[in-house]
């Protein structure tokens, strides 16, 4: 029997050694499992850092260019005086004169003008408002600014 006891010991002695040797082996992988994890994690973290400044930076340049199309660029006064002195900015105050002066005849005996002015040099309805001097200034501008031909959009 004593064979038997001294067989047992063994392989208990056998178990008690291959099961720390387990054990080790699981905490290794635990450690390299671990060490794994958080390199992810530093990596995901720096992803999305970059991500984050790229994002900023894109947000950033988009809204420059939102203002820059919110604040279209003056034309240069040259221009302008270019654009007074073209023949065809003189024709079209030629012709609006001209209609200005039929249009006075026709109301000439009303006492009032094409521009809604009466003797008194007040609006029509009194209030000083001339929508039609207005409206000229309007057309003016826009010849100013895009010439005699209207916009093509």
């Amino acid at each position: 029997m004593t064979g038997l006891s001294h067989n047992v010991e063994d392989m208990l002695k056998r178990l008690e050694i291959s099961s720390k040797s387990e054990l080790n082996l699981i905490r290794a992988l635990a450690g390299a499992i671990r060490q794994v994890d958080d390199q992810t994690l530093r990596e995901l973290r720096n992803l999305s850092l970059h991500h984050e400044l790229r994002r900023e930076t894109i947000l950033g340049e988009l809204q420059v260019l939102a203002q820059r199309m919110c604040h279209l660029p003056s034309r240069p006064a040259s221009s302008i005086k270019a654009a007074i002195d073209r023949p065809s900015f003189a024709k079209n105050e030629a012709v609006t004169d001209v209609a200005d002066e039929i249009a006075d005849a026709l109301n000439g005996a009303a006492g009032t003008s094409t521009n809604g002015h009466g003797a008194d040099g007040k609006g029509a309805n009194g209030t000083g408002a001339d929508w039609r001097q207005a409206a000229r200034n309007i057309r003016d501008d826009l010849d100013l600014a895009f010439g005699a031909s209207p916009p093509r959009h």
